[in-house]
């Protein structure tokens, strides 16, 4: 005799002893069944009740049997012998020990505590947005993808955790409607669908170099699929620039973009492996700096590619191709017209390179302290008809005050036939040529080592210059008549008949000569004073020397 074991729902039935034929007999007998029926079934499996239907679930020897389970249960079986799902985690398990029965109707054969459930063991790791939806979010009939799951009764359909797919399609609905045949993860994470941080554009046929990667996908993802609201990501034209881009050379070109552009900028060509030193005009100094849009302008003339820039330029050889005239025309009269290479380069327009030496080939050499002024303070702007253009050529003779004003009011503009030159030098201003003695007044004795403006003063509370043509050159007219006009004669008084210019006190009066009373006798030794008193002459003290008594008692008493 054997020991079977029949358990349900914790309750234990110990036959010893007995055979199987024994066994068999109880349960088919209808009396006996009351008595050994541990109790009714849930009603999922109330259609097994009756004792005819033990055997559905139990063997002999055995008290469930999962072979009998599983060939009722046959989804669950197929995903045990594919060993996926959680059935196949715990297959070692007796369905029993999970799922217990007679224990009435309305028992809950399957108690699944979802709070506590491990997700990871079925092979799909709750992560991201999946943490905090709730399971029947994706267990539910309308995600359910297993045809043998679908086949279930509406009830269990509606209960069963079976029949998902780990798939995004499964739950989601692809919004790129099949683009791609790569699981949505190859792109896209779990905590947010934008942005596709697992995307990396550089693992796809059209790496992104350049400004290309800041460009915002939808710059170049602009197209519908053919419902008109999907966006295309695949089967897009990316041969040649012009997939992408409007030729903004309106076909000028023949070359490919990249001959002259790189994705790093459309504007700096020299970045590209365009090489401007293999046209006929390689770019040389300040050229080299120039933006391309400066030399290369619209071109009106060619309407058929307005708004294109002009890159085929056919005038180029001479500066005034591209530059206006500075110096508005000026030199065109010379001979041949002088090119602006004579005094510019390329390295800059200023400064220039017109020397000294070229200088004093015109018809005004620098000399003296001309050769140390700055170009710009004789070549100032303003002087020929155009705002900011300097005069560099002069009409006629070119004279001092072509240049100076005349500090003199033009005193001397009839008189010296030589100009400045007659009294200064380009050494310097101050330093005169002039000789006094050539005038109507040369300078002796004091008058040759006081300052010039002492007597050629300019005139006080008077923008007026000094004067020195028409001066009056009797003493009087700079010095104070000491005499108070005693020795006036017709309204003038000739100093220099009593003194000299070396010093006023050095007197060359002579008594006997020069005066109505010749000194003889005593009179020779008496001092001047004696004679001759100072008296007040207008309120001022004064010397009198005429009249003088010439008697005898107009100066001794009797």
């Amino acid at each position: 005799m054997t020991e079977t074991s029949i358990r349900e729902s914790g309750m234990m039935l110990r036959v010893r002893g007995a055979s199987r034929a024994v066994i068999m007999t109880l349960l088919f007998t209808v009396s006996a069944f009351a008595q050994i029926s541990p109790g009714p079934f849930t009603s999922a499996h109330a259609n097994l009740e009756g004792i005819t239907n033990c055997t559905s679930c139990h063997t002999f020897g055995r008290q469930i049997s999962n072979v009998k389970c599983l060939s009722c249960h046959k989804e669950i079986d197929t995903r045990i012998r594919d060993n996926v799902g959680y059935h196949a985690t715990v297959k070692s398990k007796e369905c029993a020990e999970c799922h217990q029965e007679h224990l009435g109707r309305n028992y809950e054969i399957v108690r699944f505590d979802t709070s506590s459930f491990d997700h990871s063991i079925v092979g799909f790791v709750l992560d991201g947005k999946h943490k905090t939806i709730g399971c029947r979010a994706c267990h539910n009939p309308a995600h359910v993808v297993a045809a043998d799951v679908r086949k279930l009764p509406s009830a269990q359909l509606q209960s069963t955790y079976l029949g998902l797919s780990p798939t995004c399609s499964s739950c989601h609905q692809d919004v790129h409607k099949g683009q791609f045949s790569q699981a949505c993860s190859s792109c896209h994470g779990t905590q947010e669908w934008k942005p596709a941080s697992k995307f990396d554009h550089d693992k796809t046929d059209y790496p992104l170099t350049g400004r290309h990667k800041t460009v915002a996908c939808y710059s170049c993802h602009n197209q519908k699929m053919d419902d008109g609201q999907t966006v295309k990501y695949t089967g897009l034209a990316f041969s040649s620039c012009g997939s992408c881009h409007s030729d903004p050379h309106k076909g000028a070109f023949k070359e490919a973009c990249s001959t002259c552009h790189t994705t790093e900028t459309f504007f700096r060509v020299t970045g590209g492996n365009f090489d401007h030193s293999k046209t006929l005009f390689p770019l040389l100094g300040k050229h080299a700096q120039v933006k391309c849009a400066q030399c290369h302008q619209e071109d009106p003339k060619k309407k058929d590619i307005s708004g294109s820039l002009g890159f085929h330029i056919t005038r180029f050889k001479e500066c005034s191709d591209c530059h206006a005239d500075a110096h508005a025309g000026q030199f065109d009269s010379a001979s041949g017209g002088d090119k602006c290479e004579r005094c510019h380069n390329v390295e800059g327009f200023t400064p220039s390179t017109y020397t000294i030496s070229d200088h004093q080939k015109t018809p005004f050499p620098l000399e003296g302290a001309h050769l140390a002024v700055a170009c710009t303070d004789c070549h100032l702007a303003h002087k020929v008809n155009a705002p900011s253009t300097r005069q560099f050529i002069w009409a006629g003779r070119i004279t001092c005050v072509t240049c100076h004003s005349d500090v003199h009011g033009g005193q001397f503009a009839k008189l010296m036939t030589d100009g400045c030159v007659t009294c200064h030098t380009t050494l310097s201003w101050q330093k005169l040529v002039f000789s006094h003695d050539k005038t109507s007044f040369p300078l002796r004795g004091k008058h040759v080592v006081i300052a010039c403006s002492a007597c050629h003063a300019r005139p006080k509370n008077s923008n007026l210059p000094a004067k020195y043509v028409g001066l009056d050159t009797h003493c009087y007219s700079c010095h104070q008549d000491a005499h108070a006009g005693q020795f006036a004669f017709d309204g003038v008084t000739h100093c220099s008949n009593c003194h000299a210019s070396d010093s006023w006190k050095n007197i060359i009066f002579n008594h006997d000569t020069q005066s109505d009373f010749p000194l003889t006798g005593k009179h020779i030794g008496v001092p001047c004073a004696k004679c001759h008193p100072t008296v007040e002459i207008d309120h001022k003290p004064v010397v009198k020397y005429r009249p003088i008594g010439t008697r005898c008692i107009d100066c001794h008493s009797t």
